[in-house]
């Protein structure tokens, strides 16, 4: 096979499988999570038929349980600084590599985390606000 084709079907079997994959990934735990759910209601149907209370539903089978996650501050916190780590150290790297031009696209990393950033603590000054009220 001629080199040319080859290298044309690296990215596109690349794509596709990368997709094929992330797919394949929601998919599964779609289907777990209905077995579970669908284990659950059953459960509860039999405890309701023998009179006794009901088990309560697994958190985080149903819905968004916001007590189980990290706050939405320290999740955009924590991607801000590393959004902004990342594009200071790719933009040193590739300016030592090969020049200012290729190195200003790393500051695209570092304008995305700062927004994170100042996201962060537009969330921090509302969480204080409302947590400061009598």
């Amino acid at each position: 096979m001629d080199p040319a084709v080859i290298g044309v079907f690296i990215p596109i079997v690349a794509i596709v499988m990368g997709i094929g994959i992330g797919m394949l990934a929601i998919w599964s735990e779609h289907k777990r999570k209905a077995q579970l759910l669908e284990q659950v209601h059953k459960e509860r149907l039999a405890a309701i038929e023998k009179g006794i209370d009901a088990p309560a539903i697994p958190p985080g089978l149903v819905g968004f349980q916001p007590s189980d996650q990290v706050s939405t501050f320290a999740r955009a916190l924590r991607s801000g600084l590393i959004w902004s780590l990342v594009g200071v150290v790719l933009y040193f790297a590739l300016d030592n590599a090969g020049g200012r031009e290729g190195a200003m696209f790393a500051l695209i990393a570092l304008a995305i985390g700062v927004g994170q950033l100042v996201y962060a603590g537009l969330l921090w000054n509302k969480e204080r606000s409302v947590n400061t009220r009598p």
